[in-house]
């Protein structure tokens, strides 16, 4: 079981969703949520004038099934933000997360390091549409600077995840073996789905398959749902009655899936059932 592990916040404009810091107990690290139209009060802090690594998170378009994000590095974090707000070919991000160290020992070559580790990640996890146009390449570290920057990126991934971005925890596969998860299927119209409760929400695996029709009670939103998730690469045409999934999706409910799924109105909580026929509402609830 993972070590408990104990998060402070602070509010540093009072506001929830205005400037704040984030660190996790026994960790030298720290994070740095800087809203893009709060920028102009840190670029006067010189305590963030050090080494970074960020992340600019915002959305290339309005209709989209994942958020956008790049990755990227700072020797400098409020110079490079400063150029970042300025070009016209960042228009994109509203907000922007810098993780930092208190003890002033990252390098240019650590947080070179930490960039390309978190490109390669994201890149693999799939739960946002990068940004970057192409990886960087991995500084050259000493043995134990290695294990020490990928300390380091445990940390921050956790830490990205428990403020609201899990652009670097991997889905729980469909594979694993999780007696407190299990998985569950749903089927009608000729679909077949598999999914998960996770921490995030309700997994939907590749391969499942999801009805073309669709009720009046769904008639706005599963064709836009179809065409965000198609337009990001998750679900193709496998028929004229199938759409399958081709990458795992979290949806934010159960019956938010199940809806695209059935294509009608439905109650995912009854709708996903057990290898042995139990809902989630009797696995979850009862």
């Amino acid at each position: 079981m993972p070590t408990p592990q104990t998060i402070k916040i602070f509010l540093m404009d009072g506001e929830p969703d205005g400037l704040k810091s984030a660190e996790l107990s026994n960790w030298v690290g720290q994070a740095i949520v800087i809203p893009r139209n709060k920028f102009k009060e840190v670029k006067s802090k010189d305590g963030y004038r050090k080494p970074a690594v960020y992340f600019l998170i915002g959305r290339d378009a309005e209709e989209s099934a994942l958020p956008t994000v790049y990755v990227g590095e700072a020797e400098n974090l409020v110079d490079r933000l400063s150029f970042h707000n300025t070009d016209p070919n960042m228009e994109f991000w509203q907000l922007a997360i810098a993780f930092i160290k208190k003890d002033d020992n990252l390098t240019k070559a650590h947080v070179k390091y930490l960039e390309s580790r978190c490109q390669q990640t994201a890149n693999e996890v799939k739960r946002c549409k990068m940004k970057n146009t192409k990886e960087s390449s991995e500084a050259s570290l000493s043995v134990s600077d290695k294990a020490e920057m990928e300390e380091f990126l445990g940390h921050l991934a956790l830490l990205l995840s428990a403020l609201g971005y899990p652009f670097l925890q991997k889905i729980i596969a469909k594979e694993t073996k999780n007696s407190h998860d299990p998985l569950f299927y749903c089927q009608g119209k000729g679909a077949k789905a598999t999914g998960r409760m996770t921490n995030d929400g309700f997994v939907v695996y590749a391969g499942s398959t999801a009805a073309v029709a669709y009720s009046k009670a769904v008639e706005e939103k599963n064709p836009r749902v179809f065409a965000l998730l198609e337009a990001d690469g998750y679900i193709e045409r496998q028929s004229a009655d199938l759409y399958r999934f081709v990458k795992d999706y979290v949806f934010t409910s159960p019956s938010a899936a199940s809806d695209i799924i059935l294509g009608n109105s439905s109650n995912g909580w009854v709708k996903w059932k057990d290898s042995d026929g139990k809902t989630l509402e009797e696995v979850y609830r009862d």
